[in-house]
């Protein structure tokens, strides 16, 4: 029996508020059936049999391996099981923690490869409580962001919850406290447990994560993703054949220590601290982009003090100690990067903007004293090779006297993955002007700009 148009527009504008509530609460749940048995996971993302209590299902993969879509899947699968506790409303009060609030957003619930691409029936509501992923059964999932102080404070209340979806792990900032302070709040249901997905970097908390017994890891490789363009794949995997991106980005392996690097993790942990002590001076170094129109390289901005006090270092040979504070880098306009470097000058009573004028980089001073021209600028000029500059500062933390405050992932990453000849990157760079401006350099070797 076939309906026309009309007669079917007639039947629903008859309908009650209630019933056209209910016919649309069914048609989208056969939207979500549909979409949801078309769906053919790769070997990775299908998620172990069983998970232990407190443990994880860790995927690591390339770039456009499906990591995303592999624990959304897995999450709204959990939230149409059975209930993890059957006095709360939809049975499930989970938790997404991503690298920031707006990525757990973009990435995990409206992208392509989100909660609602797997089920449309999720909706997003912020309220006084905060941000949550919503099923019309009630069960919900909180979303967290590890980059800030306050993000850790939001997950130290953040309730307890019967799943954690850790996104892009090895991104997120405060990975430690994330971890810490989430595990405290899993305990609602006979087997509470963490999903993580990421492009694998060198973290210490995913060493230990992937080394432990209650850590099940599968693996993908972007050339076996073979939902990706052929031609983007084969660009990619000749481009990168045969390098630690193509290790890394590609074929998702954590690489620990690289041979022939000057910085090691290991190395990095051993210096690391928790806070900054009472500094003496501190700087924003800055390693622009060659000329003020390019925005396809980063622009490396780094923040770093050097302590007031004394304090022996490993030898025991009493010294000011350096500290990297803050990684402001990022690919942006010329003017958002002298933006930047303008704020966290002011944010940290710094001494000085320091930045590097080798390769077309005279213009950032230009658009600093634009911006805001009360700033002490002043200029380094590279006469080294990038090694011999770089191999001191690499010395200071072998030495224990230069430290990262915290976690500064993506310059910890390129620190102990560069090997001298290759191409250093930008937050390197800006990290080893910090410190040999803050550490070794006589000062007269710095040109101040009136």
């Amino acid at each position: 029996m076939t309906v026309d148009l009309e007669t079917l527009r007639a039947r629903v504008q008859q309908l009650t508020p209630e019933e056209l509530a209910l016919l649309e609460e069914q048609l989208a749940a056969r939207l979500w059936q549909k979409r949801w048995n078309r769906w053919t996971p790769y070997p990775w993302q299908v998620p172990p049999d069983a998970i232990e209590t407190l443990g994880w299902w860790l995927q690591l993969g390339g770039r456009g391996t499906g990591k995303t879509d592999g624990c959304a899947r897995y999450m709204v699968d959990h939230v149409n099981g059975p209930p993890c506790d059957p006095r709360l409303r939809g049975g499930h009060r989970m938790a997404i923690i991503a690298p920031t609030q707006g990525d757990a957003v973009e990435a995990c619930v409206n992208g392509p490869s989100g909660l609602r691409a797997h089920d449309p029936r999720v909706v997003l509501r912020t309220t006084a409580g905060g941000t949550f992923a919503r099923w019309p059964n009630g069960a919900e999932a909180k979303l967290f962001g590890a980059h800030t102080p306050d993000d850790v404070e939001r997950l130290r209340a953040g309730g307890n919850r019967c799943l954690v979806w850790m996104e892009e792990v090895a991104a997120q900032r405060r990975l430690s406290e994330a971890i810490t302070h989430s595990e405290m709040g899993l305990r609602i249901g006979p087997n509470p447990h963490y999903i993580g997905s990421t492009t694998p970097k060198p973290r210490k908390e995913l060493v230990e994560l992937k080394a432990s017994p209650k850590v099940h890891v599968t693996q993908g490789r972007t050339r076996d993703a073979i939902h990706l363009p052929e031609e983007m794949r084969q660009h990619l995997i000749a481009k990168y054949a045969g390098t630690r991106i193509e290790a890394q980005e590609l074929d998702g392996v954590l690489l620990e220590d690289i041979e022939g690097a000057l910085w090691s993790m290991a190395g990095l942990d051993a210096a690391r601290v928790g806070a900054t002590p009472p500094l003496s001076s501190v700087v924003v170094a800055m390693d622009p982009a060659a000329t003020s129109t390019d925005e396809a390289d980063e622009m490396g901005i780094i923040v770093a003090g050097r302590g007031a006090a004394y304090i022996p270092d490993k030898n025991g040979f009493a010294r000011q100690h350096g500290y990297a504070i803050d990684d402001l880098s990022g690919r942006m306009p010329p003017i958002e990067a002298a933006r930047r470097a303008i704020r966290a000058y002011h944010e940290h009573r710094a001494d000085a903007i320091v930045a590097e004028t080798n390769n077309g980089g005279e213009w950032i001073g230009t658009v600093v004293r634009q911006v805001d021209p009360t700033v002490n600028y002043r200029t380094v000029t590279a006469s080294r090779g990038k090694q011999t500059r770089a191999e001191p500062v690499a010395a200071l933390t072998d030495q224990r006297s230069a430290h990262v405050v915290g976690s500064l992932p993506d310059l910890e990453e390129q620190l102990t993955t560069w090997v001298p000849g290759d191409d250093s990157p930008d937050r390197l760079d800006a990290y080893v002007w910090a410190l040999t401006h803050l550490m070794l350099a006589p000062a007269g070797n710095l040109a101040a700009v009136a």
